[in-house]
């Protein structure tokens, strides 16, 4: 028997007016990417014109190499290996390092990073296994720690000289916007890896401001970081004591976890959702400097719109016509896919649409819709 259940719903609202968010980033479109390569979770450039990326948990153990224009070049099997959570890649002199540390519960004790020899891979074809970085974080002591200690999921990972360096997609409840930076060597050993800062992207909605991947500049110098719907940009982030990560919105909320940079031009990938497939984009750099910043979440809370009924989502437009063939996405406290679709011209002529929410446990869950008004509800089931 269906129950009614309390909700909270607050609204997210991407580049409208009146709402004080004055930089954003305008992606281009590039291509639409291998329908199998639907959970892009890393992305590296291993040469000018070839991007290798890799799935997520679920996933074979395999890489993906596509060009800037998002078509396959190879894909090579990575055999004998095994993709326990792959979350990140970096690439530096030859080598691809494969991040196996996703860690949504915080409980993980099996840590690695598996390092390739790659640089034969577009010739001949040919990789080689160098060894693997099995880790700790010598701060935990609890698996999992208390839920206000959840730092040690991660997602962004990337290669400075000798050196790994790791940022944590923050899990705490309620949610600090720490981001927290760890060093390793890139030499094949088990280590424990060293915190060096830690930095705040914002305290706001925890699912607009968690780290899902990074990428840097060739000199090292400015680091990019990617969230479900911004990119920050941290200048000189090695040598400045206290980091400022400054923010431009993407326009919309979706799953990225991939991003990598080449010449001029920032790549990320968005994951599959409902019936557009996963997708290749890219942002110019020039655009990012330290002027007309946004300045955390802007929020406004909303309740004669949008009502909580048995066991779904009831949503009412002002405007239907705009929503025809629309696509929307709910996802979980752990950024997962959970309930997608597009809007049906006949459920909107009814004037309301009913999302099913049948089977979602009590918790925080973002509802996205990904039209050309883009908009983004978080709720709270309880």
């Amino acid at each position: 028997m269906n129950m009614l259940r309390n909700i909270i719903i607050q609204l997210y609202l991407f580049l409208q007016p009146g709402l004080g968010m004055s930089q954003s980033l305008s992606a281009d479109s590039v291509a639409a990417l291998h329908p199998d390569l639907k959970e892009c979770s890393g992305m590296a450039f291993i040469a000018p014109n070839a991007i290798a990326m890799i799935n997520d948990s679920g996933n074979e153990a395999e890489l993906f190499i596509c060009d800037t224009l998002g078509n396959l070049l190879m894909r090579p099997t990575l055999e004998s290996l095994h993709n326990h959570d792959w979350e990140s890649l970096a690439y530096a002199d030859g080598k691809l390092y494969i991040g196996d540390f996703g860690n949504n519960d915080n409980k993980r004790k099996d840590l690695e990073i598996l390092v390739l020899d790659v640089s034969k891979l577009l010739s001949d074809g040919e990789w080689t296994l160098l060894g693997k970085i099995p880790f700790s974080y010598p701060e935990q002591t609890a698996f999992p720690p208390e839920e206000k200690e959840r730092y040690y999921d991660l997602e962004a990972m990337v290669v400075y000289m000798d050196s790994l360096f790791l940022f944590t997609k923050n899990r705490t409840m309620p949610f600090d916007g720490k981001v927290k930076v760890y060093g390793l060597s890139c030499h094949p050993s088990p280590q424990k890896a060293k915190m060096i800062k830690e930095f705040k992207t914002a305290s706001g909605i925890q699912h607009f401001n968690w780290v899902s991947g990074a990428c840097l500049s060739p000199n090292g110098e400015d680091l990019f970081l990617l969230g479900y719907s911004k990119i920050w940009y941290l200048e000189a982030w090695r040598k400045t004591e206290r980091i400022k990560a400054y923010p431009y919105s993407l326009g919309n909320f979706s799953q990225k976890e991939a991003i990598a940079l080449q010449a001029n031009s920032l790549y990320f990938a968005e994951e599959e959702l409902a019936n557009r497939k996963p997708y290749l984009y890219k942002v110019s750099i020039p655009v990012f400097n330290r002027e007309g910043k946004i300045e955390g979440d802007s929020i406004i809370q909303i309740q004669e719109s949008y009502k909580w009924g048995q066991d779904s989502l009831e949503l009412q437009f002002p405007d239907p016509q705009y929503y025809i063939g629309v696509e929307y996405g709910l996802y979980d406290q752990s950024g997962a896919l959970r309930v997608s679709g597009h809007f049906k011209a006949e459920e909107l002529s009814q004037g309301t649409v009913k999302i099913p929410l049948e089977g979602l446990n009590p918790g925080s869950y973002i509802f996205s819709i990904q039209g050309e008004i883009k908009k983004a509800f978080r709720f709270e089931l309880k």
